[in-house]
């Protein structure tokens, strides 16, 4: 006949008591928490869909915040197209009003003064920033982009940002693209005059430069900068015939403007449906998420009313096998 060891008989009930308490532990963690999965020794195969799901939906944010960001420097550079297009549908106004015989000099000259100024705001517009970030300067978004003769000094490069997995759009338009002949490479400074020759105008502080007729050659690129110039020297110089030339370059560049903006608004189009389906997607994997992580309310509270019955009664069994005394094993 064998004989159990005291030693063995509270270990059994130490590993018997051990093993209740801990399930009744995990069930009520679980009733805290209200997640049936929080280890991954609770559903090796459900822990591996978590993880991928979180790294899809850390995907996500990060595509969000991108999408925020484009939208904001598309919303700037629209804005600041329909500036430039109204500045420049003002300027052909005032152009057609000069362009007949009818004005004398004196009038000439006081709208050649309000060209002027339409030229400088242009300028301001294109030298726009977003923070420290130039809009018009292609990838060198540090460097200012125009001088104060209209030179570009930034690149032809576009950014391009990823608003979802290898989708990318770009977010910027160069200042070549956008101020000059479409495709054409900026003039040096000597190629941009647009007046009659021999004439050095230097009138009321007004920055002039030697002019020539205004180029017919469709392989010369000529900027926004160089046709408002050439319009103010016109004016300058109470020369309507050339006034007459530059309305089709006019009309040129607002629309150049116009398409630029209505691929903005393609583009921004883009972003809102890109932001639509990605909220979509983090909704439905918050709920493969949910079925896969989150515990059964019912089913959790009665594990851990049976738990925890099983508690007492492990707990009473070893109440009496612990209560002996050296008569129990005497007799």
């Amino acid at each position: 006949m064998s004989r159990v060891s005291e030693n063995s008989s509270v270990n059994s009930i130490n590993y018997a008591v051990g093993k209740s308490k801990g399930k009744v532990e995990d069930l009520q963690l679980k009733g805290s928490t209200l997640k049936r999965v929080s280890k991954p020794s609770d559903d090796p195969i459900g822990n591996v869909e978590l993880l991928a799901i979180r790294s899809q939906n850390v995907d996500a944010d990060q595509y969000l915040r991108n999408l925020n960001f484009a939208q904001t420097h598309l919303s700037y550079t629209e804005n600041i197209l329909e500036e430039m297009t109204d500045i420049l549908v003002k300027a052909k106004e005032l152009a057609i009003g000069q362009a007949s015989s009818i004005y004398s000099p004196e009038i000439r000259l006081g709208v050649s003064k309000e060209i002027h100024q339409m030229r400088q705001q242009v300028l301001g517009l294109a030298n726009k920033r977003i923070g420290n970030r130039y809009l018009f300067a292609g990838q060198k978004v540090l460097t200012r982009p125009f001088d104060q003769d209209g030179k570009y000094q930034g690149d032809t490069n576009k950014i391009n940002i990823e608003i979802n997995k290898d989708v990318f759009i770009p977010i910027n338009i160069n200042g070549n693209d956008l101020f000059f002949s479409k495709g054409k490479k900026p003039l040096e400074k000597e190629q941009l005059d647009l007046t009659p020759p021999g004439i050095e105008i230097n009138t009321d502080g007004l920055h002039r430069t030697p002019a020539s007729e205004v180029a017919s050659d469709e392989s010369v690129a000529v900027s926004v900068f160089d046709e408002l110039r050439s319009l103010e020297n016109a004016l300058l110089t109470d020369n309507p015939q050339i006034i007459q030339g530059l309305l089709e370059r006019l009309d040129t560049s607002t629309e150049r403007m116009v398409s630029l903006r209505t691929e903005i608004g393609a583009l921004t189009n883009t972003i809102s449906n890109s932001e639509t389906n990605i909220e979509k997607t983090k909704l439905l994997n918050e709920a493969h998420k949910s079925k896969i992580e989150d515990a059964d309310v019912a089913e959790l509270m009665g594990d851990l009313q049976k738990e925890q019955a099983v508690l007492k009664a492990t707990y009473r069994a070893s109440a009496n096998l612990m209560n002996t005394s050296l008569m129990d094993f005497l007799r």
